[in-house]
């Protein structure tokens, strides 16, 4: 692939005008920014449409890109707003747009040609997942937070998309894209910009208090390191954040990328969480990663530190270079400037006879430059006075003041995107109920019976290949959720060896899982970790090679039913559910894995026990409390339900397929998970 060059951008969040201001007069290259819809942080202050314009604005008028976060699963009746959205973008001329969802990125392709960055949200994490984006038409990635810095230069070294990374700021406790703690315990969803932070509550694990909650990130002193890697631009996490924080954070990246100190200790008492943790870049993911946010910490950022830090940015840095041509003459002086796009001229009157010698260049240069509180500075200049004439400092402060004013205006003007309007049907076939999937953690559990579909784990369905050949028509293999970079390849030949006793079903949970199952010429399924929640996530699925789907965990039963695909639809009607997979695990002891036998649980505050189970040392995962429990419900509008059983026992197993087939509740105690709710 191409090799990486010049400097990274350092790219800043925006919660609202003031955090652009804070943001770009400290020096930020690039801002992301929010609407009032369709964006992952939707309690921040955020921007109506014509604050967004008008931020636009103020940063291309400065050189700084704007990128618009787009980053939320997009309910089927918000479709046709994003249409809109995609309309005001475009008029902004906004630089790059931020998805998560495969409907936004489908719809923003089909209706502009605004630049494609996949969110972090997207769970992208292996090199399969890259060859899928790009097929996909995105110029740039947010790979997930919890990679090494080995892992993201693989990544960086096998594309020629941009790569973009976290370098400061929160961190979700679980990889990102995979979380629905917060849904399913109060039904404000992570993936729909509403997080609730449940993580931040004081779970407990082996004595230690807040188990689900990391420090802050902070990666700033390997920022040489990730240049060196590949990496294009340095994200800041934090459009919840006041001004401050942001000027404080930007500064410091813009010092460590330069060669500078920087103060971290300004950043710690900004904002932080016990402290800063490097533990997902550096691979030491301990029990040093944890940390909560203390009374301490809060009490830090007092108001002597929060009104130096809003010195460091009350005065504009000039940062904008422009040529300069000032000509004295008779008849009419002229001042011709230029950004190299843009080029403005501004005349006065003319010169005159000098009373003792004529304007010189050092004389004319000194009052052409004074460009103090704006973004310019003249970085070269020439002066043309053929008849050596005077000019006083007077009329060339309002020649030099009048010309930056034009300038300005025109840098200001929205240089927008092309934009036409789609609207987009999506056919369907009809759906009609035809019996149950079957989704078993391990052979131990499985058993033979009459249902359509049983979906074993690849590592499952390797040990004893022979027995499942009999049913290899119903059996489907699933992939681990999570193949980080140095384990895809074993990934590929463990679907090979399949393949060869005959295997071709497999089940997906992610886009890079999706990539690698069509590469290996396996039928693709995917679970409910796709977050497909609209037809236009379907559609664009479809063209990716699946052939069915699961739908999100997250929607209502109304909108599960409006969905309209060809594709065959699954339904998750059973099952202690996934809702968090962990790369810095909570049953860790100070000695790390040693000794713990890869299962454990964690209690909340109210008593409540959450599983968490080991996956071979990669990850783990956090099951919830209770089961979900659709069994008597209505779920006929879907083809297939999913009966997702993990750690109960077969004989459990026999009998939820038996109350399933009842249409009878399985489970006396509990949830119907978001089926029946609102989400927010």
């Amino acid at each position: 692939m191409s090799g990486k060059k010049n400097l990274p951008e350092i790219l800043a969040p925006a919660g609202g005008p003031e955090q652009v201001k804070a943001a770009v007069l400290a020096g930020a290259d690039a801002v992301y920014l929010g609407l009032d819809k369709f964006n992952a942080r939707r309690n921040a202050e955020n921007f109506t449409d014509q604050a967004f314009l008008e931020a636009a604005a103020f940063c291309h008028e400065r050189d700084v890109k704007v990128y618009a976060a787009v980053n939320i699963l997009i309910k089927e009746d918000e479709l046709a707003d994003l249409s809109q959205t995609a309309e005001l973008l475009c008029r902004a001329g906004t630089d790059g747009v931020i998805v998560q969802d495969l409907a936004a990125a489908r719809i923003l392709r089909q209706c502009s040609d605004l630049p494609l960055h996949a969110s972090t949200q997207m769970t992208i994490h292996n090199r399969a997942g890259l060859r899928a984006l790009e097929e996909l038409g995105f110029c740039r990635y947010v790979p997930a937070r919890e990679l090494t810095l080995a892992e993201i230069a693989e990544l960086a070294k096998s594309t020629d998309m941009q790569t973009e990374v976290f370098v400061h700021g929160a961190l979700c406790m679980s990889v990102s894209g995979c979380c629905y703690l917060s849904a399913m315990l109060g039904g404000r969803s992570g993936n729909r910009g509403l997080c609730a932070q449940a993580c931040r509550l004081p779970f407990t694990c082996n004595g230690r208090s807040h188990a689900l909650s990391l420090k802050d990130l902070s990666a700033i002193g390997h920022i040489g390191e990730l240049r060196a890697a590949g990496v294009d631009s340095l994200k800041i996490e934090g459009r919840m954040k006041r001004p401050e924080y942001v000027a404080a954070a930007v500064t410091a990246c813009k010092n460590a990328r330069d060669g500078l100190p920087y103060d971290e200790d300004t950043l710690r008492r900004v904002f932080s969480r016990s402290g800063f943790t490097d533990g997902y870049l550096t691979g030491k993911r301990d029990l040093s990663m944890f940390g909560f946010r203390t009374r301490e910490d809060v009490a830090a950022a007092d108001e002597k530190l929060l009104s130096a830090i809003r010195e460091s940015w009350r005065k504009e840095t000039p940062r904008v270079p422009l040529s300069a041509e000032l000509t004295i003459g008779a008849k009419e002086n002229r001042l011709t400037i230029s950004d190299g796009n843009h080029t403005v001229t501004q005349t006065g009157r003319g010169g005159e006879p000098p009373k003792t010698a004529p304007l010189s260049a050092e004389n004319a240069r000194r009052s052409i430059e004074k460009t103090g509180g704006t973004p310019y500075r003249i970085a070269s200049f020439r002066l043309q006075n053929p008849d050596g004439l005077y000019a006083g400092a007077s009329a060339l402060n309002a020649l030099r003041r009048d010309a930056l004013a034009c300038l300005a205006e025109e840098r200001r003007a929205p240089n927008p995107r092309t934009f036409h309007a789609v609207h987009e049907t999506y056919p369907s076939s009809p759906h009609s109920f035809s019996g149950f999937a079957l989704r078993f953690p391990d052979e131990k559990r499985y058993f033979r019976g009459d249902y359509r579909t049983a979906i074993l784990p690849v590592k499952e369905l390797l040990r004893e290949p022979e027995r499942f050949l009999p049913d290899r028509d119903k059996i489907v293999a699933e992939l681990p959720a999570l193949f980080f970079p140095f384990q895809e390849e074993d990934c590929r030949r463990q679907l090979q060896t399949l393949r060869e006793y005959g295997f071709t079903r497999g089940l997906c949970e992610n886009i890079g899982g999706l990539r690698l199952l069509r590469e290996e010429g396996f039928c693709a399924e995917g679970g409910f970790g796709m977050n497909l929640m609209n037809s236009a996530a379907l559609a664009a699925c479809a063209q990716q090679g699946l052939t069915t789907a699961t739908l999100s965990i997250e929607l209502r039963k109304e909108a599960a039913r409006a969905i309209r695909t060809d594709l065959r639809l699954r339904l998750a009607v059973y099952g202690f559910l996934p809702l968090m997979k962990l790369r810095a695990c909570p049953l860790q002891s100070e000695k790390g894995c040693a000794g713990c036998p890869g299962e454990g649980v964690l209690t909340d505050r109210k008593g409540m026990e959450f599983r968490v189970l080991c996956e071979d040392k990669r990850f783990s995962v956090l099951y919830n409390s209770v089961p979900l429990d659709l069994l008597a419900k209505d779920f006929s509008f879907a083809d297939e339900g999913l009966l997702y059983f993990t750690g109960e026992t077969r004989e459990t197993c026999r009998f939820v397929y038996d109350c399933a087939k009842a249409g009878k509740t399985a489970a006396a105690r509990h949830t119907t998970g978001l089926f029946e709710k609102t989400l927010y």
